[in-house]
């Protein structure tokens, strides 16, 4: 009971000692200055606790981490120094110590997010003011507002994260600054910053309060909602997601002093030199406090030397084939991804690339690759002597490929422009990003507006590639216009055919569970477009002509469909990734030119899997066929 009372008595001590000093501040010209600027921070909305698309984390009061006893001030040897670290024990605590929260911030899965929803409830969402002028910079003043994340959840994910926005004004003081508006704002965005001008029409704003966009994970801070490309520190390295839906809050503006007096001052803790999240290596690293970052005292030098106009949005039409720009945050993501699981299980990693670079080397010595004639066209291949053969045919018929593959380049850009369009004059595009955070929504929006237009070209490519060696196979002439003709009476049946496949298929897949028999059904139909021109089938006898010479042979045909389509959908991305880093082209000609490199290899694919096509009906043929007493029959002579 004595306890309880000291606890209590100190406590009321401490709040009789503080309504003073806030009442003082809050009458103050810097306290006016932040409340009338605060911002309005706005998170990407969660449809569900732990969904990875929405922003879990908002900033909060740095205290929420501190005093916790599952919390750790830790130096640099690994040494406990403090546990439930108090704002006196990180005031002295020094450059290498560090505040390890519980969790793996390597793999994080729903546990610092679970953590942070119970310490932080109830607690306002915060930005902490900070009025700075920079010396031998007269006239220009900032107000900084700093943003604190209990945990950054992005490509690198660590614990804690700071970020801020800042105001300029043309004024000495803040008393100066209350009586005239900001001349500028700039967001940061990772190692850089993006400005924009206080009449600028990109800021949005809610009276006197800027509206920042913070991104999903990365908490990056941009003035509209979008998905936006970085390919350098300053952008950062990956796509920042500010798509809604999101809810926007606005700030209570807390203001910092320049230092902390003393270890027992109000916010000691910003003489903490350390870092606020467990030590990891590289960009995983916990970052360290405003008062340790070259904005803090130099914010006008900052300013100048690192803000920039704008930055990069991913467009938002789709173009033929794989856009580069989605290929690029893909497979940052992804890279990612794998980095992680490499600094938490190196050597598991390191066994599963060796397993796959030894599947590679022994498939390719199971399979045969000569001798790789292309004519006749019908006959028995290994897969090695397809893909090979397939160049030769490539390469001999260049000009009727090229035309076969280069005819829908005008068409994908008339088509993203009526998309285009559409997004922009219907609201369609608002109903696509916030659909985004609904998977199946999402998926059903993407296959319509950006997959569909790729699988129908593909589609027609292929027929059309089948139909040109059917003809030179016959002898017959075969240029472009006549291939596309010869598959005209054949469209209906494709396009049948077709939609049947992907409604399956995408019926497995949204089970999640059923993404083995997606996986195995699409393989017995990969085909069917060959079936359906070179035979000149019905939809439903393609589709059972697919499965029938496939069948006994799904490894096969799924290894030899995989390479060839992995290939031909991958290296159009590739090279347009290839040209946003060499050249300054915009992100729309880039995806435009990994279009073009699409529409130039898609036609290989389609010779590829006619010939094999043409090598499982011949297989199929010469199989012996089975008596209804399970005997193998003859073989007839052919």
């Amino acid at each position: 009971m004595d306890r309880l009372r000291r606890a209590t008595f100190v406590l009321a001590l401490a709040v009789a000692a503080a309504v003073p000093a806030a009442a003082a501040a809050a009458s103050s010209p810097e306290q006016q200055l932040a409340d009338k600027y605060a911002p309005i921070i706005a998170l990407k909305d969660q449809t569900k606790p732990c969904d990875t698309k929405g922003e879990p984390y908002r900033p909060v009061q740095a205290g929420v981490v501190l005093g916790q006893p599952d919390v750790r001030l830790v130096d640099s040897n690994g040494n406990v120094i403090a546990i439930a670290p108090t704002a006196t024990d990180l005031f002295g605590a020094g450059e290498n110590a560090y505040l390890d929260l519980p969790g793996n911030p390597l793999d994080p899965g729903c546990s610092y997010e679970k953590w942070a929803r119970e310490k932080a409830a109830g607690t306002p969402t915060t930005a902490y003011a900070h009025v700075v002028t920079e010396a031998g910079k007269p006239g220009k003043l900032a107000l900084q507002y700093w943003f604190y994340y209990p945990f950054n959840d992005f490509n690198n994910k660590h614990e804690s994260d700071w970020e801020m926005i800042q105001l300029m004004f043309d004024a000495g003081s803040a008393a100066d600054a209350l009586k005239t508006s900001p001349t500028e704002v700039g967001y940061s965005q990772h190692s850089g910053a993006e400005r924009a001008a206080w009449d600028d029409t990109k800021l949005e704003k809610q009276g006197t309060h800027p509206v920042v966009y913070a991104a999903a994970g990365s908490h990056a801070n941009f003035f509209k909602q979008t998905l936006w490309l970085g390919a350098s520190a300053q952008e950062g390295f990956g796509c920042d997601d500010t798509r809604g839906p999101s809810t926007k809050t606005q700030t209570t503006a807390v203001l910092l002093p320049a230092a902390p007096a003393s270890a027992t001052a109000p916010y000691a803790w910003l003489a903490f030199t350390g870092h606020w999240g467990q030590r990891e290596s590289g960009p995983n690293n916990g970052p360290t406090g405003p008062n340790i970052k070259t904005q803090w005292t130099e914010p006008v030098t900052w300013a100048d030397d690192t803000w920039r106009s704008s930055s990069t949005a991913v467009p938002g039409t789709s173009t033929f084939g794989p856009s580069a720009t989605s290929f690029f945050c893909s497979a940052v993501a992804k890279g990612s991804s794998i980095y992680l699981r490499f600094l938490r299980t190196p050597w598991l990693v390191l066994g599963i690339i060796a397993a796959i670079t030894l599947l590679g080397v022994w498939l390719s010595r199971r399979t045969r690759w000569s001798p790789h004639e292309p004519l006749p066209i019908d006959q028995i291949r290994s897969g090695g002597q397809i893909y090979r053969a397939a160049w030769r045919l490539y390469r001999r018929y260049a000009p009727l490929f090229l035309g076969i593959g280069v005819i829908f380049i005008p068409l994908s850009v008339v088509a993203a422009i009526v998309q285009g369009i559409v997004f922009k004059y219907t609201g369609l595009g608002t109903l696509v990003d916030e659909a985004s955070a609904d998977p199946i929504v999402a998926g059903a929006i993407a296959l319509l507006f950006g997959e569909l237009s790729t699988i129908v070209a593909t589609v027609l490519v292929t027929g059309a590639a089948a139909q040109a060696l059917d003809r030179i196979d016959g002898g017959d002439r075969a240029d472009a216009v006549t291939a596309y003709r010869g598959i005209a009476p054949n469209l209906g049946a494709l396009a049948w055919a077709w939609l049947r496949i992907i409604v399956v298929a995408s019926v497995l897949t949204l089970t999640v569970i059923g993404i083995p028999v997606a996986i195995f059904y699409l393989v017995r139909k990969a085909v069917t477009t060959q079936a359906c021109v070179i035979e000149e089938l019905g939809a439903s006898a393609s589709l059972r002509r697919s499965g029938e010479v496939i069948k006994r042979h799904e490894l096969r045909v799924f290894a030899i469909t995989a390479l060839v389509n992995v290939t031909a959908f991958v290296l159009g991305p590739i090279v347009g990734v290839v040209f946003l880093f060499l050249t300054s082209s915009s992100l729309a000609v880039i995806d435009i030119i990994s279009s073009l490199v699409y529409a130039v290899v898609m036609p290989y694919a389609g010779i590829a899997i006619a010939l094999l096509f043409y090598d499982l009906r011949r297989r199929h043929a010469e199989a012996p066929a089975v008596t209804p007493s399970g005997v193998p029959a003859p073989i007839a002579s052919h």
